[in-house]
């Protein structure tokens, strides 16, 4: 899927690069591509050491966190619950033969499973996305010949409008991940030296991926990240830059990338997400607002049609 994305948005770019220089298109496209992998070797490289360095310290710090987490919830001298009384010791005591069970239950086991497979998955993204961008003219042109003849007209005549829409929101998502991003680790890290700025800020940013979802988990983070602040002033401020970060995507950044075509009601969003989710899973999930502009540019395309004499 993110291979099918990527030879899509850059198949402009190939195409104008491909008149300008009078090259082979698979010359072009791997020269793009061997472009794309320096950014993104560049940019993991860049990531990759700060988030290194904050998994470890998280990692160290966790059940400190965890445990002023809980005892901030919970107070000095514990909750009662049915009659008894639950210190952050005792509930920390509970954690960790929770997980022990999880880990004896195979829990591990599937994570790593799970691991095993989105390296595979990054693999044959990498694989594949050469051949889509070499490949993709061919292979748009064979699906199209496979509608039946007396189809192939109206899909031809909406195709305008429905791949530059689609081109459109997949860039827009991709800078608005990267805005995100960049925004939130000059906000958590040099203004108010959050421990795992860098990861803190990446999570954020690729959460932007799944509307209305990802900005409610990760500003169920940020509150986490507030609730740990040494003062109240300090917590308002984090959740006031929060606020802003979140008015600058949907009010300026998100409108200019995204443009007309993405703009749907909340509540097609989220029956979206639910068919998605219900048939197909992740990828569903990730498939929903693309295929609900698909679908609002075909309705609006066909119902404004006009109707023909011969058919009044």
């Amino acid at each position: 899927m993110f291979a099918i994305a990527v030879a899509f948005v850059t198949d402009p770019l190939v195409r104008s690069c491909q008149r300008r220089l009078g090259a082979p298109r698979w010359v072009v496209a791997a020269l793009v591509y061997l472009a794309l992998l320096l950014c993104l070797a560049a940019a993991l490289y860049a990531i990759g050491l700060s988030a290194v360095h904050d998994l470890m310290r998280m990692a160290e710090r966790g059940p400190a966190t965890i445990r002023s987490l809980i005892e901030q919830a919970v107070g000095p001298e514990g909750i009662a619950l049915f009659g008894n009384i639950y210190t952050a010791d005792e509930i920390m005591l509970a954690l960790g033969k929770s997980a022990q069970k999880l880990a004896a239950a195979g829990v591990m086991l599937k994570a790593g499973e799970l691991g095993i497979q989105a390296i595979f998955g990054l693999f044959l993204t990498l694989v594949l996305t050469p051949y889509f961008m070499i490949s993709g003219p061919r292979l748009s042109a064979g699906a199209i010949w496979l509608i039946p003849p007396e189809r192939r007209r109206s899909v031809t005549d909406l195709l305008p409008k429905i791949v530059p829409a689609l081109r459109r929101y997949l860039l827009g998502i991709f800078l608005v991940v990267v805005y995100t991003s960049f925004a939130a680790w000059i906000g958590f890290g040099p203004v108010f030296h959050l421990p795992g700025a860098v990861l803190l800020a990446v999570t954020v940013g690729i959460l932007e991926i799944v509307p209305v979802l990802g900005p409610i988990t990760a500003a169920a983070l940020v509150g986490i990240m507030a609730a740990q602040q040494a003062t109240l002033a300090g917590a308002a401020l984090l959740m006031t830059f929060v606020l802003f970060l979140r008015l600058s995507i949907d009010n300026l950044v998100g409108a200019l990338v995204l443009g007309q075509a993405a703009r749907l009601h909340p509540v097609v969003i989220i029956a979206g997400f639910v068919c998605g989710a219900m048939l197909f899973g992740v990828v569903g999930l990730l498939l929903a607002v693309p295929a609900a502009v698909c679908i609002k540019i075909i309705l609006e395309h066909y119902y404004a049609e006009p109707i023909r004499a011969d058919e009044a």
